[in-house]
């Protein structure tokens, strides 16, 4: 089972949750991004929380918001290189900002031909590739809600891999998971 979490907007949200993982014996990839106005990974304080949850025996990944690299999305850095090279870069940044080698990526809101692409990414792991998004069973509470009953596939065992994806700032509302 890959367990997952995107970081969209509150870390303290997603620390308390990995501290809660962490004294269950889960071990998770956290997904943080880079471009956001919810936080800035590079403050003092979300370094803590960020090398917070590694320290708690958790992987730090690379949240990537392809938009942001789009005319809508405002700004336009990097306008010749390709998506996987965006990437890579922003995952280098992360990775200094934690002090942790960040080899995993998770889109942000993917577009469908992001999906499609089957992105292969030098030194990092695309959650979205065909390996983990078609040759497991997905389950995601995106959107704030599960569109199948999670809990009774995870005790059913009809699937011999899950890839669950949860939001931490949703919790309390979805989460079906002990608290």
């Amino acid at each position: 089972m890959i367990l997952r979490h995107d970081i969209d907007n509150s870390l303290p949200q997603a620390l308390r949750l990995a501290e809660i993982e962490a004294n269950e014996g889960v071990k998770s990839t956290w997904f943080a991004l880079l471009r956001t106005d919810f936080y800035n990974p590079a403050s003092a304080s979300a370094q803590k929380m960020l090398r917070r949850i590694r320290e708690l025996g958790h992987e730090i990944g690379l949240h990537f918001d392809e938009m942001a690299y789009s005319r809508e999305g405002g700004i336009e850095p990097c306008a010749n290189s390709s998506t996987e090279e965006r990437v890579v870069h922003e995952a280098n940044i992360l990775a200094d900002v934690c002090g942790c080698p960040v080899t995993t990526v998770s889109m942000h809101r993917p577009s469908k031909a992001t999906l499609e692409a089957d992105l292969e990414i030098p030194g990092m792991v695309n959650s979205y590739g065909k390996t983990f998004f078609h040759d497991f069973k997905y389950l995601s509470d995106s959107r704030r809600r599960w569109r199948e009953p999670v809990e009774d596939i995870i005790r059913g065992g009809e699937y011999a891999r899950l890839h669950i994806l949860t939001h931490a700032f949703w919790r309390r509302r979805v989460y079906p998971f002990r608290q």
